[in-house]
């Protein structure tokens, strides 16, 4: 009982702790690639940590369109990153949240999967790290104006010399204070920006991938065919094997199977074509292969 109120208590806490991060922040900004992936958005990843952080109601921006307000002050923003710690067996993977300077604002809990194939597995392990946001609801918090400065004199002097000396003024009264509004060119300009509006029915998960431009691209590395029995299996240079081959009686054309995902592969205008379907969409992404 004592370990339930104790968990619960921390969880009041984290999210208590996130909103007075987030709220002091107008925008939040995600890469088109994270660092440490191959292409753009690849697994989904940019894709879903937008969804999940506009679920909360926040403004969220892909780092190729940012708004000109944060060009112009880029700390009204946070930028995220994503901490990947997965295994060969597990998907484990936490979302970084860094001031303008890199200052680290705030992370998420380690979110895990040990689906086998990389989209479900990041989708599951995304999902399970924003649970650290459960119950934030995002309302954005204008900084204060800064105050008008006040200068004292009742220190000042209490004579002045002959008015044939200097001109005539009134001398201030002691302890008199004068309030002297902001110099225009102390405060740092800002910029208002009428924003898109933005729809507010709900959108799902598997609406937010469709509505995406998803690129796949080339694999930075090689990959070497190795002969089997019925075909090849292609592996890396750690060595680790990535897919297997089974020959059809088509020439250059391939039954393939890459970790639980299962789709064709063929030889179309001199390079080598792998073709799979992610639910209801098919994809296409190209590899570089040595036979």
């Amino acid at each position: 009982m004592k370990n339930s109120v104790l968990v619960i208590f921390l969880l009041l806490g984290l999210t208590a702790f996130s909103q007075s991060v987030f709220n002091n922040y107008k925008y939040v900004v995600v890469p088109t690639q994270f660092e440490g992936f191959r292409g753009e958005n690849q697994y989904q990843t940019s894709t879903l940590v937008k969804y999940h952080l506009t679920e909360k109601g926040m403004s969220v921006f892909y780092d190729n369109a940012i708004p000109e307000e944060v060009n112009t002050h880029r700390c009204s923003a946070l930028f995220t990153s994503l901490d990947n710690q997965s295994t060969m067996f597990t998907t484990k993977v936490a979302v970084v949240f860094e001031d303008c300077e890199g200052n680290e604002q705030f992370r998420t809990r380690v979110g895990s999967s040990k689906v086998k194939q990389f989209v479900e597995a990041y989708r599951e392990a995304l999902k399970e790290a924003f649970s650290s946001l459960k119950g934030f609801k995002y309302t954005y918090q204008k900084p204060a104006e800064p105050a008008p400065a006040v200068l004292k004199f009742g220190d000042d002097v209490k004579s002045l010399p002959p008015a044939s000396e200097t001109p005539h003024a009134e001398e201030p009264e002691e302890d008199e204070t004068v309030a002297v509004p902001p110099v225009a060119g102390d405060k740092e300009e800002t910029t208002s920006l009428t924003m898109p509006e933005e729809k507010t029915e709900a959108v799902t998960l598997e609406q937010a991938i469709a509505q995406e431009e998803v690129q796949t691209l080339p694999l930075t590395a090689s990959l070497y065919a190795q002969r089997t029995e019925t075909g090849y299996q292609l592996v890396d240079t750690a060595p680790s094997i990535q897919f297997y081959l089974m020959e059809t009686s088509m020439p250059n054309l391939y039954l393939a199977e890459r970790k639980g995902q299962n789709g064709i592969l063929y030889l179309k205008d001199g390079k080598w074509i792998f073709e799979f379907y992610q639910g209801n969409d098919r994809l296409q992404e190209e590899l570089q292969i040595k036979f």
